[in-house]
């Protein structure tokens, strides 16, 4: 009995075989400074917010330096501001340019046809969005206004590898043949057309 009794007695006290009985007090605070000695390492795991931070450069500021780009003959420095996938969407041409060399190859053949004696002037440029300008703009040959050239564009910007870029414009551009009021009539008849053979929609 007295051993038994010896036995209880340093288990309540001290240690058996060198490992330590704890109450359950004890239990509660080693569950805290084991759960708070993990909280650096969670921290450490998690990924840098550094690479995802939006640049401060404002959209609009962009378009206007690409525009700059164009008018100073400045490819290089136009490649840096167009996404390696953006799409270039001039409405008087049948089909996109896709891809960042096919939009500088365009623009290169355009400065070599007009030298940078054709310039590009923003009329206006909005500036509220973050992801998205409107641009209106023409075209002046030696500071004189080029014919047919009025126009509006929009881009489309997204941050991408940390860098806000274009990935997609549309310019549409004032045509040189200013058909009036027969765009009404030319509307109506495809119109009526289209309620007759509605499947021909689906060629559009």
């Amino acid at each position: 009995m007295s051993v038994t009794n010896s036995l209880i007695s340093s288990l309540r006290s001290s240690s058996l075989l060198g490992t330590k009985v704890v109450t359950p007090r004890s239990v509660v605070l080693s569950r805290r400074l084991l759960s708070t000695s993990y909280v650096p390492a969670t921290k450490a795991a998690l990924p840098s917010r550094a690479n995802n931070v939006v640049p401060k450069t404002p959209a609009y500021e962009i378009v206007s330096s690409f525009y700059t780009a164009i008018n100073s003959n400045d490819l290089s420095s136009a490649r840096d501001l167009i996404a390696q996938d953006c799409v270039y969407e001039d409405l008087i041409f049948s089909s996109p340019f896709v891809g960042r060399t096919a939009i500088l190859e365009f623009f290169g053949k355009f400065i070599d046809a007009t030298s940078t004696d054709m310039q590009f002037v923003i009329d206006d440029i909005s500036k509220e969005d973050s992801s998205a300008v409107g641009v209106s703009w023409h075209l002046e040959w030696k500071g004189k206004n080029f014919p047919f050239s009025k126009s509006c564009s929009f881009y489309r910007l997204e941050v991408i590898d940390g860098k806000k870029q274009i990935v997609y414009v549309r310019d549409c551009v004032e045509p040189a043949i200013k058909p009036g009021e027969s765009v009404i009539a030319a509307v109506k008849g495809v119109a009526w057309l289209l309620r007759k053979f509605p499947q021909i929609a689906d060629r559009f």
